[in-house]
């Protein structure tokens, strides 16, 4: 008892006029919640505000069906593309350039980074059902572009894209560099005298029911099948390139593409960001592909009453009950907003948050947390009591222990957005029965 009370007495004269940390969990408005597919959400924030000079934080969250905020820590820059994959969670650290995997009790178990010499690239990240997983990459290489082209650059410093796959034991069992499979005088939009070419955008990877690897390339606006054997292209959707026939889309296909994904029927699915549509629009739209008549033929899609364009970023997910989630990414409206429609595209799901925030991925999964959830412990040992009264006094004197992100929420007691005070006298209160 005198342990308790010499703590908080303690935390009350080095912090005097309590010393708060704000938690601000990122306000959202419902605009339509009219029965969307029962399923935790998850999202990790990026800001309009500057990360290096700006106040506007970066949260990953889990949004209940309930559409409470039910897990959401202040990650800081670490993180990106916060989701779930085969029964694992995954984010990307900014910090490690690799990829974070944490199992259902939210304990970090596994850090997946690329080898000879690439950095992992935030923009996907692939778990495979037999334990290997696919990470992407950027090089920057070196070019004489004068072979190429008459007028292109003895010395170009040109980005190219990286694919490497890892078995289950992390060994390197494929990589695919874009440089030894595409040509970059096909690519007519470019400026091959520059001194630096920024040629490709992978933005998107996925395994195909032929077990071939699909890629997209916003900067090119297309999509990409190679062997996944020899790393030979098969096909080309879209852009410069493009070796199919589009039909029934009015927009003629797509631009600046996010989240191309195969789905169960064979379709292609994918987020249009369609900067270079006239006039500007972005939607979710699914081609019927026919590989061996080479047609995409739209069968689906959907833009949002108000017009939304995303300049960049977005996601589109096809649900189990069919209904298809969006995020329609950095728009120009500067807030997120998350869509979810159902397949006569009528829209039962319509969040937007009223801060200057946007979103690179939004999925819906059904995983569920078995860690212990309890507000107050802290040190996770599955009881409230004087340590972990210690501990948020520490983490507040900044005295901070060395605890993951991911338990951080646990502090705020009394859910007031705020961590403070408050929250050890709530705590001190439930551990001695005093309120």
């Amino acid at each position: 008892m005198n342990l308790i009370k010499n703590k908080i007495f303690h935390f009350f004269t080095c912090i005097c006029m309590a010393y708060a940390q704000e938690v601000n969990y990122l306000d959202f408005e419902i605009i339509v919640n009219d029965d969307p597919y029962p399923a935790n959400m998850f999202m990790h924030n990026l800001s309009h505000v500057s990360p290096i000079t700006g106040t506007m934080p970066r949260y990953m969250a889990i949004v209940d069906p309930l559409m409470n905020p039910n897990w959401v820590v202040n990650s800081g820059h670490l993180g990106l593309d916060f989701k779930v994959q085969q029964e694992n969670l995954s984010y990307f650290d900014d910090d490690m350039n690799a990829w974070i995997i944490l199992n259902e009790n939210m304990v970090e178990v596994d850090t997946l980074a690329c080898v000879n010499g690439y950095h992992a690239d935030f923009h996907d990240f692939q778990l495979l059902t037999n334990g290997g997983y696919l990470l992407q990459a950027y090089d920057s290489i070196s070019v004489d572009l004068s072979n190429i082209d008459p007028g292109g650059n003895t010395n170009a410093t040109v980005v190219t894209l990286i694919i490497q796959e890892f078995d289950s034991d992390k060994n390197l069992v494929f990589e695919w560099n874009a440089w030894d499979h595409l040509n970059i005088a096909n690519y007519n939009y470019l400026n091959l005298s520059a001194n630096f070419i920024n040629w490709m955008h992978g933005n998107s990877m996925h395994v195909d029911a032929d077990s071939n690897i699909i890629i997209s390339n916003r900067r090119s606006s297309e999509i990409i099948k190679i062997d996944r054997e020899n790393g030979q292209i098969i096909w080309i959707l879209g852009g410069p390139n493009n070796q199919f026939t589009i039909m029934n889309d009015a927009y003629n296909g797509f631009n600046r593409q996010h989240d191309a994904r195969r789905l169960e029927n064979g379709n292609l699915l994918l987020f249009d960001n369609g900067n270079d549509h006239d006039p500007p629009l972005s939607r979710a739209v699914e081609y019927e592909l026919n590989e061996t008549e080479m047609t995409a033929n739209m069968v689906w899609d959907f833009s949002h009453p108000e017009g939304y364009v995303g300049l960049a970023m977005g996601s589109v997910q096809r649900l189990p009950n069919n209904n298809t989630l969006i995020n329609w990414g950095r728009l120009v409206e500067e807030v997120g907003v998350i869509t979810e429609v159902d397949p006569n595209n009528n829209i039962v799901l319509d969040l937007k948050y009223t801060d200057p925030v946007y979103f690179y991925r939004v999925t819906k999964q059904e995983w569920q947390f078995e860690t212990n959830l309890t507000l107050g412990d802290t040190n996770l040992d599955g009881q409230v009591d004087i340590i972990d009264l210690n501990i948020i006094a520490d983490h507040l004197i900044e005295e901070e222990p060395n605890l993951s992100i991911y338990h951080l929420y646990r502090f705020d007691v009394n859910r007031d957005r705020i961590i403070d005070a408050a929250d050890i006298d709530d705590l001190a209160g439930r551990i001695i029965g005093f309120q």
